[in-house]
């Protein structure tokens, strides 16, 4: 989250304990999507991405810290669906979804939007609340979501009819993709040594925004 020029939340959080550990100073910049984030730490005009999850083609292009996180893709609805085994049922029943635009979602998806008449019914929006509430309004029925992330603004938007679904679309350790050209090996391994160290920490400050989640103060 920003307000003009101050940012927070979750990652923002973690992010300022890890590096101010590692005893590096770093200053945030307000980029539109995921992709646009790969894109321009691919060119060097950023130095480290948060909240990101490994695959082989992002290996290519960055170093990636220890994971300081797990991350659970959810679906958020305002639809009352069955159980499922698998995320191809609900695009196979002509349901349409919203996503981050660059984001990972796993390999189950990547293989589905594979198949163009699928992939028809996929629709990036840029903005998290605006992808909620597309959601809310109908416009679309799921949102693919971090569970964090789309609890905190469900309950900060005050949205109580859309629900969280069952089924998991993916899980995996998020991590910070580093740089290349700014991060050299020595440097990766302070980082590393940091999310070790700050385990606790950074438990501490993910459970302050589920107790919030929750109601708890």
């Amino acid at each position: 989250m920003y307000d003009e020029m101050n940012y927070s939340g979750l990652d923002v959080e973690i992010s300022k304990a890890v590096f101010l550990h590692a005893g590096f100073c770093i200053e945030f910049v307000k980029l539109p999507s995921s992709a646009r984030g790969i894109a321009e730490l691919q060119k060097g005009e950023i130095d480290v991405l948060p909240s990101a999850s490994y695959n082989k083609e992002r290996a290519e292009i960055a170093h990636f810290s220890k994971g300081y996180r797990r991350e659970r893709m959810r679906l958020f609805t305002h639809q009352v669906t069955a159980p499922i085994t698998n995320l191809t049922e609900l695009f196979a029943a002509k349901y349409t979804f919203t996503a981050n635009p660059g984001a990972y979602y796993g390999e189950e998806l990547a293989q589905i939007l594979t198949i163009k008449w699928y992939k028809q019914r996929f629709f990036e929006v840029a903005s998290v609340t605006q992808r909620m509430e597309l959601v809310k309004r109908g416009r679309v029925d799921f949102l693919i979501e971090d569970e964090i992330s789309g609890l905190y603004f469900k309950r900060l938007l005050g949205y109580k009819d859309i629900v969280l679904h069952d089924y998991v679309v993916n899980d995996n350790a998020i991590h910070f993709m580093l740089n290349r050209q700014s991060f050299d090996y020595d440097k990766v391994r302070k980082i590393n040594t940091a999310i070790k160290s700050l385990n606790a920490e950074l438990r501490r400050i993910e459970a302050k925004y589920t107790d919030w989640i929750k109601g708890e103060p």
